[in-house]
C-alpha cells in the first residue's frame, strides 16, 4: 500500500513539483490544497497518511494552524518553508512537526525528510501501542495483589506514572460515603511516594476534608474529562479557594481529572496534578479513555475488597502520621542525586525511551550530567550488556574525525601504518553516545546521517560497507535550531536525532538539590581526603542556594572538593563562590547578542579573511595575520562552513 501524501501549498508551480516528486517515487498524492480550510475538507473526506504544510500561505491563516488537527488525528506532518530564522523554526517546533524542509530544495532533500518524518511516526506508533499493552496488563495484575488498599492504590499509582506523570494523584467516589474513600498520593522521589488520607490531609492542610473538598470541581458528578493548564489552572484556582489551598501547599501547576462511571452508578475520580504549568494535554485524555475497562475493572474490585474488610476500613480511617512507601529505586539512578519535580520528569522520560531502540538526544547546559543520563539510557535498554562507546565531537582534531568514528584499513592514508576499527564498529549491538554533537564539522553530518538511515558504514580506504546495528544518543550545550538556522547544523540530521529529545535542567532551576548534592560530595570527598566532615553551614548553604551555578553540577562538585582539602574543621564554613561571577553570568544570560566561543571564534576568522581579501596562504595572508598555521586555519574554515571566495 503506498503512502497517501496531502500536499498544503498555494503556489501551483510548487505543488505540482512536489507532486511530481513525491508520485515518482511511488507514494500517492490525494489532494492539493491552497489554504487551510481546503485541508482540513480534503482530511475530513480522505485521510492522509502524511501532510506536507507551506507555512506560509497567500491566505491571512498559516500552514502551522493547521497542527492541531493533524497532531489531534495522529497524521505526522512536514514544514515547507523559504525562510530557515530562528523565530520561524521555534514557531513551528512548537507544534512538533515530523520534519522541516527549506526551499529550494533538492529532490533527495525532500524523500530523505519523507522517510525521516514516516520513521519517527512508526516509532512512535510502536512505542505507543507497546506502552498501551503494558500498562493494560499493569492494571489487571493489581486485582491478583492480596494486600490492603492502600498498597494496591499504590500499585495502580505506579502503573499509571510510567505513562502519566504527575506530582500528586487524588483519588475520590462519588457520594464520599465513607474517608476510606479518599486517597491520595505525592511524589516524592522516582518511585517513591507519601500515602496522604483523611486524617494526613487534614493534618499537612490544617482544613477539614469537607472544606477542602466543596469545590465543584470535587462534587459535580460528571463523566466529563478536564484539563486545567496555563491560564485556565490560574483561572480556575481563582473561583476554587479549596484548589488553590493545594496548590499552594502542593506548588502544583496544573490539574487533569479523569471521572470513571462505576456500575453501581457512583463516579470515581483520579485527580492528576503536576508541577508543571503545561503537563496534560488531550492525547493523554485519549490514552486513559481507551484504558479506561481495566481501570474501572481494578477500582470496583479495590472498593468491593474494601467493603468486606472492615479491619482494613478501621486501618485507613485511624491512620497517624504521613507514610511513606518506598519502592525499590533502579541502580541506575541512584548515582544521581536530587529529587526536584523537574528531576524526576527527567527520570520518567528516560524510563519510558530507555527501553526501545529510539535515537535519544540530550539537551542541557555544560555540567548538567548530560553523560551520565546517555549511560542510564543504555543500563535500562536491552543493549545494556553490550558495548556503551562514547566520543566527544568537540574534543576530536578535524582531520582524526572520519576516522575515528568509522575506522580506516592500513595504508588509505599517510599515517595509516595498521587498519583501525572506528568507535562505531566498536559499538556494535550496543550504545554509542556522541557528546557535544554541535560541534560536528557539516562534512561528517553527512555521513553520520547515511549511518542512521543505512544502518551501515565505510572504513576510510575500504571497499564494501560495513553492517553495524548501533542506538545512538547525543547531547549538546548548544541550541541546536538556532546551529540550523545558521547554517551549521544539518537540518534533516537534527530530525533524525530529535526523535526523543530530554533536556535536563540547570541547578539553578533546581535548587531544592543543591543540600543533597552538596552532601554527597562532602560524603565522598570528606572520605577521599581522609577527613570527617560532618556538612555545611547554615550561611554556606544560605549562599550556595543563591549562587547563579553557570557551571552547574560540576561546578558545585569542585567547589565542594576544594572547601573540603582546605577546610581544618568539621563543618565547611562556605565554599568559595566569587560574587562576582554569579552576577556577570546572570548579564550574560539576559542578553540575546552574547555569542558562543565558536560563534567568536568564526566571526573572527571572517574578519581576517575579510581584511586580507581572502588570501588564507602566504605573506599577507588571513592565516599569518590569525598566527596559526595555515593547515590549522584551513580546518577551521571547514568546521565553521566558511568556503573561500573565489579570486
Amino acid at each position: 500500500m503506498s503512502l497517501k501524501v496531502l500536499i498544503v501549498e498555494d503556489q501551483f508551480i510548487e505543488a505540482n513539483n512536489l507532486q511530481i516528486i513525491i508520485e515518482r517515487v511511488g507514494y500517492q498524492v490525494i489532494g492539493l490544497a491552497r489554504s487551510v480550510e481546503e485541508a482540513l475538507a480534503i482530511i475530513e473526506k480522505e485521510q492522509p497518511d502524511l501532510a506536507l504544510v507551506d507555512i506560509k500561505l497567500q491566505d491571512s491563516v498559516s500552514g502551522i494552524a493547521l497542527a492541531p488537527t493533524l497532531n489531534a488525528i495522529n497524521i505526522p506532518f512536514i514544514y515547507i518553508s523559504a525562510n530557515c530564522n530562528h523565530d520561524v523554526i521555534m514557531q513551528a517546533k512548537g507544534t512538533q512537526p515530523y520534519g522541516f524542509i527549506v526551499k529550494p530544495f533538492r529532490e533527495k532533500d525532500l524523500l530523505i525528510t519523507l522517510e525521516i518524518a514516516m520513521f519517527r511516526h512508526e516509532n512512535s506508533l510502536e512505542t505507543a501501542v507497546k506502552k498501551e499493552e503494558q500498562l493494560r496488563l499493569n492494571l489487571l495484575k493489581v486485582i491478583d495483589i492480596k494486600d490492603t488498599l492502600s498498597d494496591k492504590m499504590l500499585a495502580i499509582v505506579k502503573s499509571l506514572q510510567t505513562f502519566i506523570s504527575f506530582d500528586y494523584l487524588l483519588t475520590k467516589s462519588i457520594p464520599l460515603s465513607t474517608s476510606a474513600n479518599f486517597i491520595s498520593y505525592l511524589r516524592i522521589g522516582f518511585d517513591e511516594y507519601q500515602f496522604i488520607g483523611t486524617k494526613e490531609f487534614e493534618i499537612i492542610t490544617n482544613h477539614t476534608l469537607t472544606d477542602v473538598t466543596k469545590s465543584k470541581i470535587f462534587n459535580e458528578k460528571s463523566t466529563e474529562n478536564i484539563i486545567f493548564v496555563e491560564d485556565n489552572f490560574e483561572k480556575m484556582l481563582l473561583k476554587n479557594p479549596d484548589q488553590k489551598l493545594l496548590a499552594d501547599k502542593f506548588n502544583l501547576q496544573s490539574l487533569m481529572v479523569l471521572p470513571l462511571a462505576l456500575s453501581d452508578n457512583n463516579i470515581f475520580y483520579l485527580f492528576f496534578y503536576s508541577r508543571k504549568c503545561d503537563a496534560y494535554n488531550s492525547s493523554q485524555i485519549k490514552l486513559l479513555q481507551r484504558l479506561s475497562n481495566p481501570l474501572i475493572a481494578v477500582i470496583e474490585n479495590l472498593v468491593k475488597s474494601n467493603q468486606s474488610d472492615d479491619k482494613q476500613n478501621v486501618m485507613l480511617n485511624e491512620s497517624r502520621g504521613i507514610k511513606k512507601v518506598n519502592a525499590q529505586e533502579p541502580d541506575f539512578f541512584k548515582q544521581i542525586i536530587g529529587k526536584s519535580h523537574l528531576l524526576l520528569n527527567v527520570f520518567d522520560n528516560i524510563s519510558h525511551v530507555a527501553p526501545v531502540d529510539t535515537s535519544v538526544l540530550i539537551l542541557g547546559e555544560s555540567g548538567t550530567g548530560k553523560e551520565r543520563m546517555a549511560r542510564c539510557i543504555h543500563e535500562l535498554s536491552k543493549r545494556k550488556s553490550q558495548p556503551f562507546v562514547k566520543i566527544n565531537c568537540a574534543a576530536l582534531p578535524f582531520n582524526l574525525f572520519e576516522s575515528e568514528l568509522f575506522g580506516h584499513e592500513k595504508g588509505s592514508f599517510t599515517g595509516a601504518i595498521e587498519r583501525r576499527v572506528g568507535k562505531f564498529e566498536l559499538a556494535n549491538k550496543g550504545t554509542i553516545f556522541l557528546d557535544e554533537i554541535g560541534d560536528m564539522p557539516p562534512e561528517l553530518q553527512s555521513k553520520l546521517l547515511r549511518v542512521l538511515q543505512e544502518k551501515e558504514i565505510d572504513r576510510i580506504g575500504g571497499r564494501d560497507p560495513i553492517k553495524v546495528d548501533v542506538r545512538v544518543l547525543a547531547a549538546t550545550n548548544r541550541e541546536l535550531e538556532k546551529e540550523v538556522a545558521a547554517g551549521r547544523f544539518r537540518l534533516d540530521l537534527f530530525y533524525r536525532l530529535n526523535v526523543f529529545p530530554v533536556t535536563l535542567p540547570p541547578l539553578r532551576d533546581r535548587k531544592d538539590d543543591i543540600p543533597l548534592l552538596i552532601d554527597h560530595f562532602i560524603s565522598i570527598y570528606s572520605k577521599k581526603a581522609n577527613k570527617r566532615i560532618k556538612g555545611i553551614s547554615k550561611k554556606g548553604l544560605n549562599e550556595a542556594l543563591n549562587y547563579h551555578w553557570p557551571g552547574n553540577i560540576r561546578e558545585l562538585e569542585n567547589l565542594v572538593e576544594r572547601a573540603i582539602l582546605l577546610s581544618r574543621e568539621e563543618i565547611l564554613m562556605r565554599l568559595q563562590i566569587p560574587d562576582n561571577i554569579s552576577h556577570q553570568y546572570m548579564i550574560f544570560e539576559e542578553s540575546k547578542e552574547f555569542k558562543s566561543i565558536d560563534e567568536n571564534e568564526r566571526d573572527h576568522i571572517l574578519q581576517a579573511l575579510e581584511k586580507c581579501r581572502g588570501k588564507v596562504w602566504g605573506a599577507n595572508g588571513a592565516a599569518e595575520l590569525l598566527g596559526i598555521p595555515p593547515t590549522t586555519l584551513h580546518s577551521k574554515m571547514k568546521k565553521f562552513g566558511i568556503k573561500r571566495s573565489p579570486s
